[in-house]
């Protein structure tokens, strides 16, 4: 019989690692994203897919399947990214997403909702569906891409996420090639 005692203290390590809210517990796959993003450095891929996104077969480009939303995977992403530090996402989602109407697509409201609060106020560009394919299939050819196919079956519901440096920004970039311009005159 489990007494009041061995119950607290088998509960109380799980109540701190905070099991009932969005720990690696209660998410056991973002040991699986945290092990993927070490690879992978500044203009590297993140595509968190809808259920029916094309698998491609080319070379560079992992798939994994993780049982999960978009806007949940999106969020432990978003937690992983923050603790690594070592890169920083430009978020794209689909400029069809915002056109998809209840009637065809039930759920779409609710997800449109959720993903805004998965982003924590990070901005996220719209960009056509086309254009966003064409992106992926060029910087397959010579960075790594990660899909990350979800259980979301939404139209046009992938989120689509392009690394940069996470210590290193265009600004940062822009004055040390300046610099350097200048010392070659």
């Amino acid at each position: 019989m489990l007494t009041a005692k061995r119950l607290f203290s088998f509960l109380l390590p799980l109540l701190l690692s905070g099991c009932f809210g969005n720990s690696d517990i209660s998410r056991p796959w973002k040991k699986t994203i945290r092990s993927e993003l070490t690879y992978l450095g500044a203009r590297n891929w993140v595509v968190v897919a809808e259920a029916a996104f094309p698998v491609q077969s080319r070379r560079g480009i992992r798939v994994i399947y993780i049982d999960a939303e978009i806007p949940d995977l999106v969020d432990g992403i978003e937690q992983v990214i923050e603790e690594k530090h070592h890169v920083k996402p430009r978020i794209y989602v689909t400029a069809e997403i915002s056109k998809v109407e209840y009637d065809y697509a039930p759920g779409v409201k609710y997800y449109r909702k959720e993903l805004e609060s998965a982003l924590h106020g990070r901005e996220a560009l719209a960009l056509n569906n086309n254009m966003l394919m064409r992106m992926l299939r060029d910087t397959s050819k010579t960075y790594r891409l990660l899909i990350i196919k979800s259980r979301t079956a939404l139209p046009y519901s992938s989120v689509f996420m392009e690394l940069g440096s996470g210590y290193w920004d265009e600004e940062s970039e822009s004055h040390l090639r300046d610099m350097m311009e200048k010392k070659e005159m």
